[in-house]
């Protein structure tokens, strides 16, 4: 939960004071992941950054916190959103947002509580498929397994399309909550990535428009964290 000086409460921050948090979480490392989620969270949901003059908290971290990608609290905001802190120290950011990648093409949920025991279908190099706890699977065994629940001709969707389409669905996984029915479903066909958006209510489509903007944004090298 994110310590705050005084008495005030995360719903009480005023931008400035999120900026301090940040600061102060920046200094942790990994440890502080999950916190800067949640401010980060708290800025957009409350349209903090628009309040104080900022086109929008995009505009407002960029100007302000140059170490922190679009990309990078994109995730750290999915994460502090779906889970818990617990498990975000337990498994780290990536791990997770893998996590939740796979629990979208596959169309499941994850267990309930601690996601540790959520089963996860992976592939060995020659295509048999291992049952394997969450907990027990290494990065690249999520990400083969992403890959396997995808369509057949994903593997050789080029390398630079597949990581655009990541991004882009840790953007609708930040703009619509976790339970919207909203998908985002690629085909590789005559060379080219094909996109297909599903889901998507009527009242919605600013929503829409809003992760499509931040899916745009030029995709930076990933880091470990």
């Amino acid at each position: 939960m994110v310590q705050t000086n005084g008495s005030k409460t995360l719903s009480e921050l005023t931008l400035e004071q999120v900026a301090d948090s940040i600061r102060t979480y920046l200094r942790q490392g990994n440890a502080g992941h999950y916190n800067i989620g949640l401010l980060y969270n708290h800025t957009v949901d409350n349209q903090l950054a628009e309040k104080n003059g900022y086109e929008n908290a995009q505009a407002y971290f960029s100007q302000h916190f140059e170490e922190l990608s679009q990309a990078t609290l994109t995730r750290y905001g999915t994460v502090a959103r779906e889970f818990t802190e617990e498990a975000c120290g337990m498994y780290g950011v990536v791990k997770l947002i893998t996590l939740r990648t796979y629990l979208q093409v596959a169309e499941i949920q994850p267990a309930e509580g601690e996601p540790g025991a959520t089963p996860i279908d992976v592939p060995d190099e020659g295509g048999a498929v291992q049952r394997k706890p969450f907990a027990e699977c290494s990065l690249e065994d999520l990400r083969q397994a992403v890959k396997h629940k995808r369509n057949p001709t994903r593997a050789t969707m080029p390398t630079t399309d597949s990581a655009r389409v990541e991004f882009m669905r840790e953007c609708f996984s930040r703009h619509f909550s976790k339970g919207a029915r909203v998908q985002l479903k690629t085909n590789f066909q005559r060379g080219k990535t094909l996109l297909t958006i599903q889901g998507v209510p009527l009242e919605d489509v600013e929503r829409l428009m809003e992760a499509l903007m931040d899916g745009f944004q030029p995709q930076p090298v990933r880091s470990a964290g």
